[in-house]
């Protein structure tokens, strides 16, 4: 289990998710994805929904609970906006954080074995040649998830998070980030100091036998299973110092008191989060609980 811990981070933080092949697409069990509502004595409501970023069409994950939440909503929470893609600015951010210096590529940061393996699977992919040469490792193997998840039939634009920031703003209704992707990009950008074969080479090992533990999650999340999610979430994470705070609780320890200024507004409100930063003792619902607020299961 071991060797799949980063790719494991990466589906389960909300950073990025995937649709493998070999797992049939099908309606939302009766339970459907786990969601909580916090109400506060001001009147303030919070619904918070796990989320997969990236889905295909096919795959039918929504409920009446989805629906009136995000009806009700004054304004909906991602962990970014995803409108910021679309920036000027961002490119440049990409750049700075993004990609290596002009004098040096990734064969220069990767051992020989692992940099043979990228060059591999880019073409199993069928990833333009040198598309990755500039990137830093997070991004390597973000860039191979992605070829993969394209191969498989998978979109952005199917995502829950895409999905529902479009009716949102359809609706005129407030899209609020929970941090930026300067952030995020950050959180990723620790992974390749810290270990960049690693990353890279639990990614590729991932992606070329996606089955087993996949699917567990696939299914956990579909079916709103808290205990299978932090169960997997947790297996092997103390073998890798800090990456659990720096992409799990640390990250939620920041968001909640932004979500508790929204809970003084008294307003109401649909927070759309990576399932792993909702279950747990970690979470941000344990968190928010252990300052005083009912959140209840629904």
């Amino acid at each position: 289990m071991l060797r799949v811990r980063m790719a494991r981070l990466l589906l389960f933080a909300g950073l990025l998710a995937v649709w493998p092949s070999g797992i049939e697409a099908v309606s939302p069990s009766a339970g459907g994805p786990a969601m909580w509502r916090l109400q506060a004595d001001n009147g303030a409501v919070i619904a918070f929904l796990g989320s997969f970023h990236i889905l295909p069409p096919s795959v039918q994950w929504r409920d009446t609970r989805v629906d009136a939440a995000l009806a009700s909503a004054d304004g909906v929470v991602f962990e970014v906006d995803l409108g910021e893609m679309d920036r000027p600015e961002t490119a440049q951010l990409i750049m700075s954080r993004a990609l290596l210096p002009p004098d040096r590529s990734l064969r220069d940061v990767l051992s020989g074995e692992t940099y043979a393996h990228v060059t591999r699977m880019s073409e199993k992919l069928a990833l333009p040649p040198g598309s990755l040469d500039r990137a830093q490792p997070w991004f390597a193997a973000t860039g191979l998830l992605v070829g993969y998840m394209v191969k498989e039939g998978a979109s952005p634009e199917d995502g829950v998070d895409s999905l529902l920031t479009r009716e949102a703003r359809a609706a005129g209704k407030r899209v609020i980030p929970l941090e930026t992707l300067e952030e995020q990009f950050d959180v990723l950008g620790s992974l390749s100091r810290q270990d960049p074969d690693f990353l890279v080479m639990d990614t590729i090992r991932f992606i070329e036998d996606p089955a087993g533990l996949l699917q567990r999650m696939i299914e956990a999340w579909r079916t709103g299973d808290e205990a299978v999610i932090d169960e997997i979430m947790r297996l092997d994470m103390d073998k890798y110092d800090g990456v659990y705070e720096r992409f799990i609780s640390g990250r939620n320890a920041a968001w909640v008191p932004k979500i508790e200024a929204l809970i003084e507004t008294g307003g109401t409100y649909l927070v759309v989060v990576g399932a792993g930063h909702l279950v747990g003792r970690d979470s941000v619902i344990e968190m928010l609980r252990t300052k005083g607020y009912r959140v209840e299961r629904y």
